[in-house]
């Protein structure tokens, strides 16, 4: 199970991990509840690697550390590496441009979260 933690919490979980997902999300949003039984699917097919972790935030209980993060919409999934907020590049679909994403926003599917997840740990 993703669990649901405070901004100070995080904080202390995230440089015990390499690769951190914190999903951003409130009560009221429906996207937000999709989207949590694919991060729980992921939690537990990566359960046993330590460089992997997904976690929450309630961004309505928390809302500065949404303020803090510029999240604008939800689900907004934070990416972290080594402590430290990440950035990875991937190509737009529709443009075939390269960009840096520091977040997965919106309900995605999880072959997006398995991208990212190869990205950092095979390059890194």
């Amino acid at each position: 199970m993703v669990d649901d933690v405070s901004p100070d919490m995080l904080e202390k979980v995230m440089n015990k991990t390499r690769l951190l997902f914190v999903d951003a999300w409130a009560p009221w949003c429906q996207p937000c509840h999709a989207l949590a039984p694919i991060l729980e699917e992921l939690d537990m097919k990566y359960a046993d690697n330590p460089d992997v972790r997904f976690l929450k935030v309630n961004t309505q209980e928390y809302y500065q550390f949404a303020v803090e993060n510029k999240i604008h919409a939800i689900p907004c999934v934070l990416l972290f590496f080594d402590g430290k907020p990440a950035e990875y590049e991937t190509t737009d679909q529709r443009t075939g441009e390269k960009k840096k994403l520091n977040r997965l926003t919106g309900l995605r599917p999880a072959e997006h979260y398995e991208d990212v997840i190869k990205y950092f740990l095979s390059n890194n």
